[in-house]
């Protein structure tokens, strides 16, 4: 009985061979590229969450918004944000590399999607942490609600869409 029960899940997994290898390959993509980030925190991560916590700071300042920066802390009266590493996309660009890398597609057609992706989603989190302070900043009471549940969500159906528009781009359906 066992033998013809693993003999099934063999067939199966055969039959779906394609998305047993993706799962995998994005597992591995995934485990190398956090494994990297950690092991590149201070050189490059760190420099990079400075950049967005400056970027911040520039964008409110050109809004007229009083506000002050030290390192990754960004403040305005009343109410300051630490940028760190769960704020300042780098993983979640990590997961779209991976999927994308995982996907069974040309160097090119990979290199050109995280690109895009990357960039867009650079700039999303931009958005996200300019309208986290200005919520801190004006509506205290909803910043938590908002970094917590929102902004998480929004940004992985971000994620998800940036992928899931790009396999669609190089592997159009019939």
């Amino acid at each position: 009985m066992a033998s013809g029960s693993f003999g099934r899940l063999a067939g199966r997994v055969r039959q779906h061979q394609d998305v047993v290898r993706f799962c995998l390959r994005f597992a591995i993509y995934s485990v190398v590229f956090f494994g990297l980030l950690f092991a590149v925190q201070e050189p490059v991560v760190e420099p990079f969450t400075r950049g967005i916590a400056w970027l911040t700071y520039r964008l409110m300042r050109a809004f007229g918004t009083p506000v002050s920066i030290d390192g990754t802390t960004v403040g305005v009266p009343g109410f300051t944000v630490s940028i760190r590493n769960n704020c300042n996309a780098i993983y979640e660009i990590g997961l779209y590399a991976a999927a994308t890398l995982a996907y069974p597609a040309s160097v090119r057609q990979r290199t050109s999607g995280i690109l895009f992706a990357g960039s867009v989603l650079y700039v999303v989190n931009l958005v996200r942490v300019v309208s986290l302070l200005y919520l801190g900043y004006l509506f205290p009471e909803v910043f938590e609600a908002a970094h917590v549940y929102v902004w998480q969500v929004l940004f992985l159906v971000v994620v998800a869409g940036l992928w899931l528009g790009w396999v669609s781009r190089i592997r159009p359906s019939a």
